[in-house]
């Protein structure tokens, strides 16, 4: 209470700061005078302040890389976005610490920035981040002839893959490493030969040439063939082939001679050491057998070796006088060696006399060896001095920095004021005080004389808050002594607090309370403690207990369901999956009835169970969803069966219709079960299909006659339908009507049979409605095979055939015949008559006849219809003539025997049959 009544009394000497300003104006005007070290204040207004302007100012002060970063990726506006990598930048160009500045180059996205990075940046690794970080030709173009140092050059080019761009630096770039590289990627004939033009660089004009026409470095190139003319005669043939074989002599003879006198200057170039005299005396042994040859290649050769033997002897020389003097070299070579282990101070001094006897002892000598571990010595005491000032610098810029860092830790805490911690106060100045009087060393004057000033200016600034502090401190002191009292009694009051559980948690805040206020002063302090910790030890004592005998409880409930967990563990796997449901959730009742176990072992003893259970009712669940999907598989597979059993339901191709239903019946069997709300229904679905066949294949043949009668209705029902319903001739032709009363005619005669009553109706019937559509319309059926008045004509003529035969065989027969008594008593005149002409030649004109009357009675059959009174009238006349035939044909018994000499082989002889009535086809 007091504590709240002194942080009053404070806040009340304080006015609201500028940057909690309603006005961004003026917001963004005191954020931009608030101090660098006021970093959280900053962070959050760069992160939370509605007005852009004020976020933008925050990002001024900002320094944190991680900060920026996350403004220039979130903020909304766009200005504040390019603020915070404008800073970003600023780092990455001039932090020198490699970690922080490659952070901030990440935190990059403008190309802006990302260009300035790569050009000003002093770390290489900065530098090759920024480039890697670009993608525009134009960009990295813009490196490649700002950047100053050569490797970024380098790296910015090898980016680049437009060909314009890689042209464009080969021709004007004036640095010759960077115009050679961009020539070695360029792939297109026309551009080298455009920089081989014009390209500012001679090197890269030099490299593009080059690639345009390479040559081969070593081998003499093989001389042109020469090419072969025409001739005209076999003579010049001949000169033509000896000439060419001469030139080709003659210039294999000069490639063995320049290639025998290269080699002779190489191994003389080559030789070394005591292998020189050797290789001397070989070589002038060779150049006495070397081939003849002239021109200038062979001169050079020449040349070359000639200097190449004077120079093997002075190396000789050289090596020998080397021999000579090696011990005194070799001292003085261990002399330098031992230096190199040295202090490099007072070691380079001491070599540098040793190198002025070194060069005097090696005058005319030549002994690499020694001379390498000599310069190796120089070479080893320049790394470790360079070594040694690198740790000296690197050591400076760290205490630099350090003490940069203290000023602006200090400067920070000023800017904290009141809120300020005391001790780390006290500490900062303590630190101020020690690096003011020992600065230490710097890397230069200029950053001891700055650091120091900044140092000084920061104690300054520092010692008065201190002041100040140690004065907030004490009165803060005094007055936590009514805050301690006020807890003391509290405490005590909780002695008598029934519930453990709310004393517990009373006695927890009277702790927190009593930390926030635990300085007092000294000569009231400890009497204080004294009396918070007895009451808190006995509040403590009975609240210790409650929570042990709680403990057990807890532990108890644990071991109770950890048993459970054992349980569901062992059902997890288990396929009885209704029992195993029901003893799953008979478990889950009983962990409910359980109570609360120690928290540490709450959550895992929950998943522990839960995980049982999921496992198992998962697994029910896809045994139930795997069921469904085969249930539904094979319901769809039983009603495609009744679909095809509907289907033969109704067919009639009874054999092969009952073999199907059968193979069905069979397959249905194999068909697993389905949902049982389903599986009565698809039964009596299919059930009732195979019945319906089945009873009707039982009365198949009435069907076969129904449908037989069916189909020959239907055919006279639409004869009949193109009868005119007035009866007159003049009705309009229906479309195609000849057409349509010969597919009648087809489809009658392709019909099945009847009983003889049915089929004679059903013909009269027929022959009506046929005759009824002739009669009203003969002008749609002339030309055609239904023509009535052609059918008439053959019919005539089929009649007139018939009686002739009869006329023929008997005289007197014709149609003015009027018994068949008389007709009868006539034949037997006639055939007691031919018995004189033999009974052989009778019956040849019998047969002869017998066949004439087949085939008229066969073309009756084709003949169209006869509609009318007068096609009924020579129908009669055909079938009388026909009868009569048949009636007066002699008998095989009252036939005249064959005579024996003129007997013909026996054999059965066709008779004439009485067709069918014309007109009923």
């Amino acid at each position: 209470m007091v504590e709240t009544t002194l942080k009053t009394l404070i806040e009340r000497f304080r006015s609201k700061p500028e940057w909690q300003s309603p006005d961004p104006t003026a917001r963004a005007e005191a954020v931009l005078r608030l101090p660098a070290s006021e970093r959280e204040t900053l962070a959050a207004i760069a992160r939370e302040d509605a007005d852009a302007r004020v976020r933008r100012a925050a990002v001024k002060k900002l320094s944190e890389v991680a900060l920026l970063a996350e403004v220039a990726s979130a903020d909304a506006d766009p200005g504040v976005r390019d603020e915070a990598e404008t800073r970003l930048a600023h780092a990455a160009v001039h932090e020198p610490e490699e970690a922080t500045a490659l952070r901030a180059v990440s935190g990059l996205r403008d190309t802006r920035h990302l260009l300035a990075v790569a050009k000003g940046a002093g770390l290489p690794s900065v530098r090759e981040a920024a480039v890697r970080g670009l993608g525009e030709p134009r960009a990295l173009a813009a490196i490649v002839r700002e950047a100053e140092d050569a490797s970024t050059r380098l790296l910015a080019l090898s980016r680049i893959e437009d060909q314009q761009t890689l042209l464009a630096i080969a021709l004007r770039s004036e640095h010759k490493t960077v115009a050679v590289a961009a020539v070695d990627r360029l792939t297109e004939p026309a551009s080298l030969r455009a920089v081989a033009e014009k390209a500012r660089a001679g090197a890269a004009a030099r490299r593009a040439l080059a690639r345009l026409s390479p040559t081969p470095a070593v081998a003499v190139a093989p001389p042109a063939p020469i090419p072969v003319p025409a001739f005209d005669d076999e003579a010049e043939r001949e000169a033509y082939e000896a000439a060419r074989a001469a030139h080709e002599r003659e210039a294999a003879a000069r490639a063995q001679a320049l290639d025998a006198r290269r080699r002779l200057a190489e191994s003389l170039e080559a030789a070394q050491g005591e292998a020189i005299p050797a290789t001397l005396e070989t070589a002038r042994a060779e150049m006495a057998t070397l081939p003849p040859g002239s021109g200038p290649e062979l001169e050079a050769l020449s040349a070359r070796i000639r200097s190449a033997l004077q120079d093997a002897e002075a190396r000789h020389a050289a090596w020998l006088a080397g021999l000579q003097r090696r011990g005194e070299l070799t001292a003085l070579v261990e002399q330098a060696e031992a230096l190199a282990d040295g202090d490099p101070a007072t070691a380079r001094p001491a070599l540098a006399a040793l190198e002025a006897s070194w060069r005097q002892a090696t005058a005319g000598a030549d002994v690499p060896d020694l001379r390498a571990r000599f310069e190796a010595v120089a070479t080893r005491l320049d790394v470790r001095q360079s070594a040694t000032r690198a740790e000296q610098v690197h050591k400076d810029q760290q205490h630099l920095q350090q003490l940069v860092r203290l000023a602006e830790r200090t400067l920070a805490l000023v800017a904290k004021g009141a809120e300020a911690p005391l001790r780390e106060a006290d500490h900062l100045l303590h630190e101020l005080r020690e690096a003011l009087e020992h600065p230490g060393h710097f890397p230069s004057r200029r950053d001891r004389d700055a650091t120091v000033a900044r140092l000084e200016t920061a104690r300054k600034q520092l010692y008065p808050l201190v002041q100040q502090l140690r004065e907030d401190a004490e009165w803060r002191r005094w007055a936590n002594v009514s805050v301690q009292e006020e807890v003391c009694a509290q405490a005590e009051a909780l002695l008598t607090e029934p519930d453990p559980e709310k004393a517990a948690a009373a006695l927890r805040e009277l702790d927190a309370r009593w930390k926030q206020a635990k300085e007092a002063p000294k000569e009231k302090a400890e009497a204080l403690w004294t009396r918070f910790k007895t009451a808190r030890e006995q509040v403590k004592t009975r609240t210790d207990v409650f929570f042990a005998r709680q403990n057990e409880q807890l532990a108890e409930n644990l071991q109770k369901k950890e048993a459970l967990c054992e349980r569901a563990e062992a059902l997890a796997e288990s396929t009885d999956w209704l029992r195993t449901a029901e003893a799953l959730r008979q478990l889950q009742a009983e962990w409910k009835a359980i109570g609360p176990v120690p928290r540490a072992a709450s959550q895992r003893v929950w998943e522990r169970f839960r995980r049982p259970c999921d496992r198992f009712f998962t697994r029910w669940q896809e045994h139930r969803n795997q069921r469904s999907h085969q249930w539904a598989d094979n319901l769809a597979r039983k009603e495609a069966l009744c679909e095809r059993a509907e289907v033969l339901a109704e067919s009639s191709d009874w054999e092969t219709a009952a073999s199907e239903l059968k193979r069905l019946q069979a397959e249905w069997r194999t068909v697993g079960a389905v949902k049982k709300s389903r599986s009565e229904a698809v039964w009596r679905r299919f059930r009732a299909a195979c019945d319906r066949f089945f009873d009707r294949y039982k009365n198949r043949d009435e069907h076969a006659r129904l449908a037989t009668r069916a189909a020959r209705e239907a055919i006279c029902a639409e004869l009949e339908s193109l009868v005119p319903s007035d009866g007159s001739a003049g009705a309009p032709v229906p479309d195609d009507l000849p057409g349509r009363l010969t597919a009648a005619h087809t489809a009658w005669r392709q019909a099945g049979s009847l009983p003889h009553e049915e089929m004679s109706a059903l013909e009269e019937r027929f022959a009506r409605a046929r005759d009824r559509v002739l009669q009203a319309y003969p002008a749609a059926f002339e030309g055609t095979e239904l023509d009535p008045e052609a059918s008439r004509r053959k019919a005539e003529k089929l009649v007139g055939r018939v009686e002739a035969v009869l006329a023929e065989l008997l005289p007197g027969a014709g149609p003015t015949a009027q018994t068949a008594e008389e007709l009868v008593a006539r034949l037997r005149d006639a055939l007691a008559t031919n018995t004189i002409g033999g009974r052989a030649a009778v019956e040849d004109r019998w047969n002869a006849a017998a066949n004439e009357v087949e085939a008229a009675q066969a073309a009756w059959k084709r003949l169209g219809p006869l509609p009318g009174e007068e096609g009924r009238a020579l129908a009669e006349r055909f079938e009388q003539a026909a009868r009569r035939f048949a009636a007066q044909r002699p008998r095989p018994s009252e036939r005249p025997r064959p005579d024996p000499v003129r007997a013909r082989p026996s054999g059965p002889r066709p008779g004439p049959r009485p067709g069918p009535r014309p007109g009923r086809h």
